[in-house]
């Protein structure tokens, strides 16, 4: 799945390869798995989908363990990958700053990590050391927001190093990823602690999980921004670095067959 600068490209000609209508695709399917999560409890009255009905757990995004987790925890791994790929292109490059590719690439696996072992909900006991809630269940997000911190800050720095849109879709995908991780956490806590379980407190933890989704593929995107794919004659080249006006430039490149 991959788009071309131009459709017209002449056979064996050069051409430059981009990967929108994948993006697109990506960010369909998470659509879909939350539309599902919600449709299925809403429009279908059956025991296996509606309140611990097996079908319903299996699709419902607010489980673990399911098919929304395993797609989530693909996406971090696909990033991951793609971060790890950039990172040792600059650094065959000499580029300045590429260790922080590395660094984002470690941190978006030990996300992939947590999101299949559900470790931030281990760290509840950790919370409890610290903090009494009277009603608020969520301790976790006591050291998540450490964790939380220490994410941004990594994925901040790697933006000061870029240019361009790549650099954006880092910002954004932090603010997205973090934000809707933290403020959804605490924002269903709160719900909660007031006795809300209804379509509201519904609604809240599908827009988490989305805008997580959501956030992960931004930090792809600038995986993308950052290097050229170019094919011809079915053979690939790919290159590292913007200039200034967004271009990728076309220096020392990685051929892979």
């Amino acid at each position: 799945m991959h788009d071309s600068d131009d459709g017209k490209t002449a056979p064996g000609a050069e051409r430059q390869l981009r990967f929108r209508r994948a993006g697109w695709i990506l960010f369909g399917i998470s659509a879909a798995l939350s539309v599902l999560s919600m449709g299925v409890p809403a429009l279908i009255d059956h025991p296996l989908t509606t309140e611990r009905g097996e079908i319903r757990r299996y699709v419902d995004v607010f489980e673990e363990a399911n098919l929304p987790t395993w797609w989530s925890t693909g996406l971090l791994v696909m990033t991951a990958v793609a971060h790890f790929v950039v990172a040792v292109l600059a650094r065959a490059r000499r580029a300045p700053g590429a260790w922080a590719w590395f660094v984002s690439a470690a941190l978006l696996g030990a996300l992939s990590l947590d999101d299949h072992t559900m470790l931030h909900e281990r760290m509840d006991r950790i919370g409890k050391q610290l903090v009494t809630f009277e009603s608020f269940p969520f301790y976790w997000l006591i050291p998540g927001v450490i964790m939380g911190a220490l994410v941004a800050a990594a994925l901040l720095l790697l933006a000061a190093r870029l240019r361009g849109k790549a650099r954006w879709y880092i910002v954004l995908g932090c603010a997205v990823l973090l934000g809707g991780a933290m403020v959804g956490e605490v924002l269903q806590g709160l719900l909660i602690a007031v006795g809300e379980s209804g379509p509201l407190y519904v609604l809240t933890y599908h827009a988490e999980e989305l805008g997580e989704n959501i956030g992960v593929l931004l930090l792809l995107a600038a995986a993308a921004r950052s290097l050229t794919i170019t094919e011809r004659a079915g053979s690939y080249q790919l290159h590292y670095g913007q200039d200034p006006a967004g271009h990728r430039e076309q220096e020392l490149p990685s051929n892979v067959a």
